[in-house]
């Protein structure tokens, strides 16, 4: 049987691929589609995608999650799982549909109508896709996964492209969320060929119930931390600035997306296993968290530095309104990167409803200081501070929660292994902040490179200066394979 490290290196691996090499076809495509199409219409995009996501909780209702996580379900329980999320995609669908007008008058954007009604046929494969994603991840089939999602990203990002420079405007940002999902389900059905039936077991249900309904519950609550500051801009600020903000966003997630996203479908599936040791799966998420952390407090420093030149070089001089928030919202990343596999620790746990309480605290600490930022402030850089600030506190509060009651754990051992990267990371950026000063550069690329590579230097530098990093181990290790 292998180990657990050789299952996530080699799952790692594979969605490496996948995320690496899709990061240069994501990037060149912002890139052309930001200088080709408006900020206002890439507002409207972002209003109707946090729409999506809102009805993809329901598409789910937590039984992906379940489905990775209990390994007796049988071949009539996966068929009759499938067919509750075909009749919840019909179901939600129509909805999407018939509320368009409504919406599009909401936002007082006629554009946002069509817009919503392509999208139903976005949620209705995305909600057929549930099952077999979550079989997908199960069986740890993660190459087939990342080839599959680098060739939608390349066919869809080509088309949209194409699209931009034929005039189709808004509707070329929506290729890639339609084919995608019409894409997946197509290779979802090659590999795991379910059938729907004309009535849902009641045994398959009460099977994930328990586990699912709090993971639904998490996801439905989480759904407005994450995306409430979008909809507030959306509706009392403008499309427009709801277009700077997203992009810088959506740019400021790339690492995310990129990193930690490469490792968290894989650790639910594997950690699973670990499911009745819970000493060893808060080792496993200490020595995690080190990992990222000594990874993701530099990026984040590179991002804030260098936040003018990165809008600029990907987004285009038109895109310059979108840089204070960017340089906010950069700050938050290094606790972003390590909080994001917190989840996949709760589901491993089989303790679902521990992180579903966890995110209604989180959603009231966020929402409070998007609403309190939005009435007292009135602009996109406040609603970036008050995402840093309610950020740091659900950090503080998600690992207290998982460490005292999920683990049985002291969470201090935890903050304790966060300490030096953060020491670290500070002295880079006291230092930084007073070079900075008097500093030209003759181009962009020259200050990005110069700044990043300065950051860099320095961080190793001082982490063999106080032996943070254990380099002959690494050394020995990288020789060894």
């Amino acid at each position: 049987m292998p180990s657990i490290k050789k299952e996530v290196t080699k799952g790692v691996f594979w969605i490496a691929i996948a995320k690496y090499s899709g990061i240069v076809v994501q990037l060149l495509i912002s890139a052309i589609l930001a200088r080709l199409i408006s900020p206002a219409a890439f507002g409207t995009i972002a209003v109707a995608m946090v729409i999506l996501y809102f009805l993809n909780i329901f598409s789910d209702i937590g039984i992906g999650a379940a489905v990775v996580q209990f390994k007796q379900l049988t071949k009539q329980h996966l068929n009759s799982l499938f067919t509750l999320t075909t009749y919840i995609g019909i179901l939600l669908a129509a909805l999407l549909y018939a509320s368009s007008g409504i919406i599009s008058s909401y936002y007082g954007d006629i554009t946002l109508q069509r817009v919503c009604q392509m999208m139903a046929l976005v949620i209705f494969f995305n909600s057929l896709n549930v099952v077999p994603n979550a079989l997908m991840r199960k069986d740890k089939r993660f190459r087939t996964i990342a080839l599959r999602t680098l060739f939608f990203q390349v066919v869809s990002g080509s088309i949209a492209v194409w699209g931009a420079f034929h005039g189709w405007g808004i509707y070329a940002l929506l290729v890639s969320p339609v084919l995608t999902a019409i894409g997946v389900f197509v290779v979802n059905y090659y590999n795991y060929p379910l059938r729907p039936i004309l009535k849902v077991s009641q045994e398959a249900i009460n099977t994930v119930a328990s586990y699912s309904v709090f993971q639904f519950a998490f996801a439905f609550f989480n759904y407005f931390s994450r995306n409430l500051d979008k909809l507030i801009i959306g509706k009392f600020f403008s499309l427009t600035q709801l277009g700077y903000y997203d992009k810088s966003y959506h740019l400021m997630q790339l690492p995310l997306q990129n990193t930690t996203f490469v490792i968290e479908p894989v650790l639910h599936p594997i950690l699973s296993s670990l499911q009745d040791n819970k000493h060893e799966l808060c080792e496993k998420n200490r020595k995690l968290a080190v990992l990222i952390s000594n990874l993701s407090f530099p990026i984040g420093l590179i991002l804030y530095f260098c936040g003018g030149e990165l809008i600029r070089i990907v987004y285009g001089g038109q895109w310059d309104a979108a840089i204070p928030v960017f340089k906010i919202l950069a700050l938050s990343l290094p606790l972003q990167m390590i909080q994001s596999t917190s989840g996949a620790i709760y589901q491993a746990a089989g303790r679902t409803d521990h992180m579903f309480y966890n995110g209604i605290l989180n959603t009231a600490v966020t929402v409070s200081g998007f609403l309190i930022a939005a009435y007292w402030e009135g602009s996109i850089e406040a609603m970036a501070w008050a995402w840093d600030i309610t950020l740091a506190i659900n950090f503080v509060n998600s690992y207290f929660i998982l460490h005292r009651f999920t683990l049985k754990e002291s969470v201090f051992s935890f903050y304790k292994c966060l300490i030096p990267q953060c020491m670290n990371s500070l002295m880079v950026f006291s230092l930084l902040i007073f070079l900075s000063f008097g500093f030209t550069y003759n181009s962009l690329l020259l200050a990005l490179f110069c700044k990043s590579a300065a950051i860099c230097v320095v961080t190793v530098g001082l982490a063999l200066l106080f032996k943070q990093y254990s380099f002959s181990s690494l050394f020995r290790y990288i020789c060894r394979n």
